[in-house]
């Protein structure tokens, strides 16, 4: 290839010599200028082509290329080896560098908050639901499917394509989602040998770091505290992963220790009875919804049908131990394992869903604002935030005059509170995420970073969790333990694609419990039984 360059370089400068002054003699001084120039440019262009044909093997682009090829879910190399998370090929850029980031990232690379009529195709829905549209859709209004998705796959999110573009959407960020990662890898390492978790997880410690606590004791509760974050990171029982094993070790416990009615709950403290319960339940539910195996759809089932039946029929509401009168708290976990049932399509009865709209009712002393630990009691932001994701669920669209002001009731609290509670941010940050108003961005910034700045760093065996105590102590954390902050610090996290978004764009949601909006009860304390009058709590 060089030989011939310079042979066609030297018969263009010989053709050159012989008809030059002939060419020049009737071209003008413009034309002779432009030839000229043409010439150079020619000339050039041939030098640098044939310069770059001598080479062999240029690969100066391959790194970068080979990166826009993986969405990865793990940091390290190690540990990506089977991990169908880093084989799919994309057009979509990285969610996640392969590089540490630069300490300028979370300015450049914080994603956008989109407003709602900006989301792309894929994520959208049926037109919206009018709020005195209480029986459903207008005649004539498409049919209840997400573009490109069935309606029936809401825990779609998870998937590692589609977690990738909602990270960017939603707000999070590479440092987000390594330390939804980091904190996995510590709920894995903590593992037992049968599968389970438990909430004093020392005997699995590997190495110094995890200082002796001592927290309320539930196996069910911390199998299923375990499992849901492993599970909202997308990591399912039937398809290879780095987390695969675990998840299904620990559907396998949990399966096992299930009585024939239903109960999941193993033993422990009274009052994690029905806590414990929820937790396991929503850990099957969304486990069956994920991977659609037909061995989880009768324990999963049998899950649910065990919540159903420990309601109390008299106020709708869960307490520590079936048929209880019912706390705000509690009734927060059968709620939404109700909604993870729903989305993986298993049968609630609507008399069921009835009875939940009575009981948060009865705990709200102010027209359904705000609400209370205990009905009858004082309402609190934390009960507040946990009640209207609630309501969220059972149909209320987003501009519904008590969620807009409940909503930003939470949201002047959470500006003032001092106070580490991730239990009430976890409730928080996806009542706010679902509103997508100002509050959210703000709230968004100051919770993400916030977790991902008190992350254990290092290399013991605390890695990668949340200490229940450092920097300060969580309002729970020395009750409930690492494991307990660990997990619902990662489930905040994983708040950008663990679920389809709410409201977007329509406020009309085919998987909520409930289509209709609720009519307001005029006077919900006289529906209180004496029982269930207590003081409240004052801050739950």
């Amino acid at each position: 290839m060089l030989r011939r360059g310079r042979v066609a370089l030297w018969r263009l400068l010989r053709w050159w010599d012989w008809n030059a002054s002939r060419h020049l003699a009737w071209a003008p001084a413009w034309g002779t200028s432009l030839l000229l120039h043409a010439i150079a440019i020619l000339l050039m262009a041939l030098f640098f082509y044939v310069r770059s044909g001598s080479r062999t093997g240029d690969d100066s682009g391959a790194g970068f290329a080979a990166q826009l090829t993986e969405d990865l879910t793990s940091q390290y190399s190690g540990e990506r080896a089977g991990d169908p998370f880093t084989r799919l090929q994309s057009d979509e850029p990285p969610s996640l560098a392969i590089d540490p980031a630069a300490p300028a990232v979370e300015d450049v690379n914080q994603p956008e908050i989109l407003a709602i009529e900006r989301f792309a195709p894929d994520l959208a829905g049926p037109e919206p639901l009018r709020a005195d549209d209480a029986k459903g859709p207008k005649r004539g209004a498409p049919s209840m499917r997400l573009h490109a998705e069935d309606i029936t796959a809401p825990f779609s999110g998870r998937d590692v394509m589609a977690r990738g573009k909602m990270v960017r959407r939603e707000g999070g960020t590479v440092k987000s989602e390594k330390a939804v990662e980091d904190g996995l890898g510590w709920i894995a390492r903590h593992q037992r040998p049968d599968g389970g978790w438990s909430m004093n997880y020392q005997g699995q410690c590997r190495d110094s770091g995890c200082r002796v606590e001592a927290a309320l004791e539930s196996d069910t509760g911390a199998t299923g505290l375990a499992l849901l974050p492993l599970l909202g990171a997308g990591h399912v029982h039937t398809v290879k992963s780095r987390f695969q094993p675990h998840v299904r070790q620990g559907l396998d416990w949990l399966m096992n220790n299930q009585k024939p009615d239903g109960d999941l709950f193993v033993g422990g403290a009274r009052m994690s009875y029905l806590y414990s319960h929820a937790i396991g339940t929503m850990a099957l539910c969304e486990a069956y919804g994920l991977s659609h195996d037909p061995r989880l759809r009768q324990p999963a089932q049998r899950a649910v049908n065990f919540i159903a039946q420990a309601q109390n029929i008299e106020t709708g509401g869960w307490r520590y131990v079936p048929g209880d009168t019912g706390d705000t708290s509690v009734f927060g976990w059968q709620m939404f394992a109700l909604r993870s049932a729903r989305l993986a399509g298993l049968k609630i009865p609507k008399i069921t869903i009835q009875h939940c709209r009575r009981y948060l009712d009865l705990a709200s002393p102010d027209g359904r604002v705000t609400y209370s630990y205990l009905p009858g009691g004082e309402p609190t932001p934390v009960m507040t935030a946990e009640a209207l994701l609630a309501r969220q669920y059972l149909g209320w669209p987003r501009d519904f005059p008590q969620l807009i002001k409940g909503a930003g009731r939470v949201a002047d609290d959470l500006k003032r509170s001092s106070e580490r509670n991730v239990y009430y941010w976890y409730y928080a940050t996806q009542m706010l995420h679902n509103m997508q108003n100002d509050a959210w961005k703000s709230w968004n910034l100051r919770v993400r970073d916030g977790l991902c700045s008190i992350q254990v760093q290092g290399d013991g065996c605390d890695r990668g969790s949340w200490d229940p105590l450092l920097p300060q102590p969580d309002r729970w954390g020395r009750a409930a333990g690492r494991l307990f902050v660990t997990s619902l610090s990662i489930l905040t996290l994983e708040v950008y694609y663990r679920y389809l978004p709410l409201y977007r764009p329509s406020d009309y949601d085919p998987n909520r419990l409930d289509e209709a909006v609720p009519k307001v009860d005029p006077n919900p304390a006289a529906h209180v039984p004496s029982t269930a009058r207590a003081q409240a709590d004052k801050r739950k």
